[in-house]
């Protein structure tokens, strides 16, 4: 299976040390150039790691970002990395990751099923790929480097725990 990525699911993985399991889940994760850019050519010019993990992922391939990204994002009010990543979804009919909630909103609308970095940690736990209780640390890792409302964050463990 396949997916593609914009940066944050990448960054916040990363920042966990859970970029693996991306690997793991899916065959094949597609960057837009934007986002390779973003997360990658600008991460190693700060001298952030997460930048070399997600360059050296084997399993990581960049794609030329769609002509039409730049009116999207305009129209729709998301970034173009989003943007990007969304009509590269639609256009191979594969998921998207994706951790912005209106850019989200967005990709639903049509039709493209998305998932984000908590999901990603709940379907590692559900696929055995991380322990249950792992699964929960990784939740609390990821509220300490995303915005995450309790709400959601609850929901979050009250699965994981079920799991």
């Amino acid at each position: 299976m396949r997916a593609v990525s914009n940066a944050g699911p990448l960054i916040h993985l990363t920042k966990i040390g859970r970029l693996r399991i991306l690997g793991n889940i899916f065959d094949e994760v597609i960057i837009p150039q934007t986002v390779k850019v973003e997360v990658v050519d600008r991460g190693k010019e700060k001298g952030e790691p997460s930048a070399f993990l997600i360059e050296d992922a084997e399993w990581i391939r960049v794609a030329e970002d769609p002509p039409q990204a730049d009116e999207l994002a305009e129209r729709a009010g998301i970034h173009r990395g989003e943007a990007c990543a969304i009509l590269l979804a639609i256009s191979l009919n594969i998921p998207v990751l994706l951790d912005d909630s209106d850019a989200r909103k967005f990709a639903i609308g049509f039709g493209v099923e998305v998932v984000g970095s908590i999901g990603l940690i709940m379907k590692a736990v559900k696929m055995g790929l991380i322990a249950r209780d792992e699964g929960l640390k990784d939740l609390e890792k990821l509220a300490g480097v995303m915005w995450l409302s309790i709400d959601v964050y609850e929901r979050a463990r009250r699965i994981v725990e079920s799991l």
